[in-house]
């Protein structure tokens, strides 16, 4: 009877450790995509020149970065904030890891939708010569954000990540 026991309420325990799992790695593909873009393509738009504008603009319609973020980004940002509200007050430890990295995760979130709407759609998508006065603005602005971003991407990543460790330690207790 008490193996019984012990299989319904793992059942339960296993589901949630997995879908955290999930969260946990689509936030850090996000995480991960942000960072090489902070560090790779970000801050080579500093020159921006018209010349490089257009190089940029034909660079993003060849390469898409939208794989690091659509669909998997925002599925695991919701699955951490489902995960918080499910998680029960006992869990203390979890519940308070898990509202820290979805509060990390919502900035983050934040910060890559007013760069995505307003940065790059102008910059790398459209017609370029339009906006060529926002340019040097719109450069300096992404390169700024983008530090906030990713540091805000990176506290929820260790959130998460604590959570799920200590998850794990919580089931070699039992």
């Amino acid at each position: 009877m008490k193996e019984e026991n012990t299989i319904t309420t793992e059942a339960p325990r296993k589901l949630f450790s997995n879908i955290l799992l999930f969260s946990l790695f689509g936030i850090a593909l996000g995480f991960f995509g942000m960072l090489y873009e902070g560090i790779v393509f970000v801050p080579k738009m500093l020159d921006n020149s018209m010349q490089r504008m257009l190089f940029w603009r034909d660079f993003y319609s060849s390469i898409n970065p939208v794989g690091f973020y659509i669909p998997l980004l925002p599925l695991a940002s919701i699955t951490l904030i489902a995960l918080y509200f499910k998680t029960s007050k006992q869990n203390t430890e979890i519940k308070k890891r898990l509202a820290w990295a979805s509060i990390f995760q919502i900035l983050s979130l934040i910060i890559t939708f007013y760069i995505v709407t307003q940065i790059n759609l102008k910059l790398c998508f459209s017609n370029i010569e339009k906006y060529a006065g926002e340019i040097p603005t719109k450069t300096l602005l992404i390169n700024v954000l983008s530090i906030f971003r990713m540091t805000f991407s990176a506290l929820a990543l260790a959130f998460v990540f604590k959570a799920f460790i200590q998850l794990q330690k919580d089931k070699m207790k039992l």
